[in-house]
């Protein structure tokens, strides 16, 4: 009887008191039901540790806050082309001892208005009005390929865009590729529903955009192919880009070549958390 009262004694003295237990290496508590902890750390003059996890918009804003933060213990994680997510925690495990991993900065790549414009309408069969209206609403961002003579610049694809919105009442008969790499396409002009003066247009193979996939990234050229079909007269267009996903991976590499050169002494692996 009086060793029973003598554990209950104890129990009562260890409530609330952290209890050192042999082969586990954090203290354990008693803690009775309906009674909780609550921290007073909001009372200190300042935390106890940084806790604060942000997502920043660019490269440079990433670079530039983790040499403002980082210490021995930070690593920044990236996941890859696919993942294109850039991760630092500044508060990392240190070889010597684990940490809370509370102060965390992402850069996740985010895409531009202008890559998402054309990412979205890349080989989408469109009429004539509708392509016509595309390529003039986006020909800040078409360029002439100094390698490649015959593409277009971004005056001869406006030029082509408004003279297939002014000639809405034709009829198309067939397109023909030239030597130059062009195409061809016959026409005739619809008068009072006849068939009227036949004409020709012109349209490039191939032309090129230029714009950066990234905000805040390097701008690349990409390559984008003219298509078109005829369907009972009536022209279908549409464009396909050359290797997009080829495009955002050299993006991604030029991130992370930028970001690794730039965050001093801090690790950069490629691993996801």
């Amino acid at each position: 009887m009086q060793q029973a009262l003598q554990h209950l004694v104890t129990l009562a003295q260890s409530l609330g008191k952290p209890i050192e237990v042999p082969g586990i290496p954090a203290p354990l508590a008693l803690v009775p039901n309906g009674v909780s902890i609550e921290s007073l750390e909001h009372l200190l003059p300042a935390p106890s540790r940084i806790k604060q996890k942000l997502t920043v918009l660019d490269a440079e804003s990433f670079i530039v806050y983790v040499n403002r933060f980082a210490t021995q213990a930070t690593a920044v994680f990236c996941n890859g082309p696919e993942g294109r997510t850039f991760t630092a925690v500044i508060d990392y495990h240190d070889p010597a001892a684990p940490a809370w991993r509370d102060h965390v900065a992402t850069y996740r790549c985010p895409t531009t208005v202008e890559w998402g414009n054309w990412k979205e309408k890349d080989r989408k069969r469109m009429d004539q009005a509708t392509f016509a209206e595309f390529i003039e609403d986006n020909v800040k961002d078409i360029t002439h390929h100094p390698e490649h003579e015959n593409t277009p610049s971004a005056a001869d694809m406006l030029e082509i865009s408004r003279t297939l919105e002014a000639k809405k009442n034709i009829t198309f008969r067939q397109g023909t590729r030239l030597d130059n790499g062009q195409v061809q396409l016959t026409y005739n002009e619809e008068i009072d529903g006849r068939a009227g003066e036949a004409g020709q247009l012109r349209i490039p193979e191939e032309f090129f955009i230029a714009l950066k996939p990234f905000l805040g990234g390097d701008a690349f050229c990409v390559p984008a192919r003219f298509r078109y079909r005829i369907q009972e007269g009536r022209l279908v267009m549409w464009y396909e880009l050359v290797r997009a996903d080829k495009v955002l991976e050299e993006a991604y590499n030029a991130v992370r070549a930028k970001i690794e050169g730039a965050i001093n002494d801090v690790p950069l692996y490629e691993a996801t958390i």
